[in-house]
């Protein structure tokens, strides 16, 4: 029987904590807060360069409410302007060559919004 994953009201994992750090750190970091109430971080995904994943463009962003309110992240697919699920992906095909590069990805930038301070309770290969 699997566990179940409580979420917050943006589908995000409840264990990932977003703290928000000193305006100078959240920039250093790559944030930035053009809409006010926000602290936005994003990146796209890197993939190999072969002739496959050309016009692949996958986007991870983290979005922090400065009024403490629940954290989003999102992993898109610029291409089809839709959420890209690689999760799902890998539960139905595990050996799934995109959607583990993807994974891969992931799991960097939030390893770096975790030791930067950013975010907390993440462990890497659960749910996001």
């Amino acid at each position: 029987m699997e566990e179940e994953i409580k979420v917050n009201k943006n589908c995000v994992n409840a264990k990932i904590q977003a703290h928000i750090l000193p305006e100078s750190e959240m920039r250093k970091i790559g944030f930035t807060d053009h809409v006010k109430d926000n602290w936005y971080f994003c990146r796209m995904l890197r993939f190999p360069k072969k002739k496959l994943y050309r016009d692949f463009e996958i986007s991870f962003s983290v979005t922090i409410p400065k009024n403490s309110d629940d954290i989003r992240i999102d992993v898109l697919d610029e291409a089809f302007c839709q959420p890209y699920d690689y999760q799902r992906i890998l539960y139905d095909h595990p050996n799934h060559e995109t959607a583990l590069i993807v994974q891969n990805e992931i799991e960097k930038w939030m390893d770096y919004l975790q030791k930067k301070g950013a975010l907390s309770g993440h462990v890497r290969g659960e749910y996001i």
